[in-house]
C-alpha cells in the first residue's frame, strides 16, 4: 500500500494494513490535538509522519479527503497514520525493494524507512520507501 506524505511516497506490505478509515471533521480535530482517536471501540494512536517528514503543519485540505491508515506494529497496540488521500495498492515484487544501510538511518527521516525502491516509466521516476515499523515505538512520542 503507498501513500504520500509531504514530498515523500511511502509503503506499507498490505498485511501489516487492517484497515482504512475515511475520517471525519470531529476526528480529525482529536487526533491533531491529542495524538489519539476513538473508532468504536478502539483507541487508536497516530503515528504523525506529517509532523516528522514535513514542517510539521498538516496541509489544509476538505476533511473528507483525510484517511486514516490502521496498522498494528506491536502486539496489542493500534496505530493509525494520518494520510491526505486513499492509499494506492502497488505491487512491488520484492527483489526491487533495496535495504537502506544501518549507517545511513541515523537521519531523522531515514531512521523510519528500511527500504527503498525506484519505479520508472515513460513519463517519471517515482521513489518509494518502505517504513520500518519496528521503529514506530521508537520515533512517536
Amino acid at each position: 500500500m503507498v501513500f504520500k506524505i509531504t514530498d515523500y511516497s511511502l509503503c506499507l506490505p498490505i498485511m501489516d494494513v487492517l484497515k482504512v478509515v475515511n475520517l471525519t471533521t470531529e476526528i480529525s480535530r482529536d487526533m491533531k490535538t491529542m495524538g489519539l482517536v476513538q473508532l468504536g471501540k478502539h483507541t487508536i494512536k497516530v503515528w504523525d509522519l506529517h509532523q516528522q517528514l514535513g514542517d510539521g503543519s498538516l496541509p489544509h485540505r476538505s476533511p473528507n479527503q483525510r484517511f486514516l491508515v490502521i496498522i498494528r506494529p506491536r502486539d496489542s497496540e493500534l496505530w493509525g497514520i494520518f494520510v491526505d488521500d486513499l492509499p494506492n495498492l502497488v505491487e512491488l515484487p520484492q527483489d526491487m525493494m533495496r535495504p537502506i544501510p544501518k549507517s545511513y538511518r541515523q537521519a531523522s527521516v531515514l531512521e523510519m524507512i528500511s527500504h527503498a525502491a525506484v519505479i520508472s516509466n515513460e513519463a517519471s521516476t517515482q521513489k518509494i520507501f518502505l517504513l520500518d515499523l519496528q521503529q514506530v515505538g521508537a520515533l512517536t512520542p
